[in-house]
């Protein structure tokens, strides 16, 4: 856990050397759990509304490319809250998209649970991190 402690002091630094990086950590929590909020309510309304209000979905989220930009918002929270204080919360928020992945819960098959195992893995490892001696939090 040491080592890892270290690679995060290291990409703390450098992420610190970007001037604009400043300006993304101020709103860390925000893109990190409002990427999955938006991934999430993406799914849900995929789900109740009825086949008719899929072209407007459709437009919403593939046209403008709103779930695009809400799953690299997650990203760039994910390695914010890494470096950040606030790295208590990434494994959560590893977790949540792990269950947003699967949200709707149907058609799953073995190559539908590779990725969200990968995430559930990673912030299995994390929480560990998390909560040893070495973790700044």
């Amino acid at each position: 856990m040491e080592k890892f402690a270290n690679v995060l002091d290291s990409l703390r630094e450098w992420f610190e050397s970007i001037k604009w990086f400043s300006l993304v950590r101020a709103f860390e929590l925000q893109l990190l759990l409002g990427g999955l909020g938006v991934m999430f309510i993406r799914h849900l309304l995929y789900e109740i509304l009825p086949y008719s209000s899929y072209h407007a979905l459709n437009i919403i989220f593939h046209t403008i490319p709103l779930y695009s930009l809400a799953y690299l918002a997650f990203l760039l929270g994910v390695w914010a809250t890494l470096v950040s204080t606030n790295v208590k919360y990434t494994p959560y928020a590893l977790w949540a998209y792990a269950f947003v992945y699967l949200f709707p819960f149907t058609g799953m098959s073995l190559s539908s649970l590779i990725t969200p195992a990968v995430y559930v893995i990673l912030g299995i490892f994390l929480f560990r991190f998390t909560v040893s001696q070495h973790a700044r939090v």
